[in-house]
């Protein structure tokens, strides 16, 4: 009888930790940052592509990217290899130098991608449609979706 109890409590135990392990949200791939996005979250704070005429767009083939800084248009380098997936980094991003009344937003902007180091999928469906960039200390720095 004790063994048929054990055998009862440990068959409940395995159900129970399965039951709990955490979903596994959707992964992403390198070539899913292909193509146009725009950006939604920076450092925090919910943006409004509309209002901050902020977007980039990923050439991944190329390993570039492009895009809208606020006021300037931007452009530059993608650092990523296949051996070390989710690790990125944005070397060398220049913006065209027009004058504007506010850069705040573009100088945020352009400090978070020179802080960007990974990046995971945001959901748990494909396709991604949002990605979010971390920094070194695990600080959620940027979150782009998909146009």
């Amino acid at each position: 009888m004790k063994k048929y109890m054990y055998l009862c409590l440990a068959v409940l135990g395995i159900g129970l930790l399965a039951s709990c392990k955490a979903k596994k949200g959707v992964e992403a791939t390198f070539s899913d940052l292909d193509g146009g996005w725009n950006i939604v979250e920076l450092n925090g704070k919910a943006m409004n592509p509309a209002e901050t005429n902020q977007s980039i767009e990923f050439d991944v083939a190329r390993q570039t990217l492009s895009g809208k800084a606020g006021c300037n248009r931007m452009m530059g380098k993608i650092e990523y290899s296949d051996s070390r997936k989710h690790i990125i980094k944005f070397p060398q991003v220049a913006t065209t130098r027009m004058a504007c009344p506010d850069m705040s937003g573009e100088r945020e902007l352009l400090q978070v991608l020179d802080k960007v180091v990974r990046f995971e999928a945001e959901g748990e469906v494909k396709p991604v449609d949002r990605i979010v960039f971390y920094g070194t200390d695990n600080a959620r720095l940027m979150i782009i979706e998909r146009k």
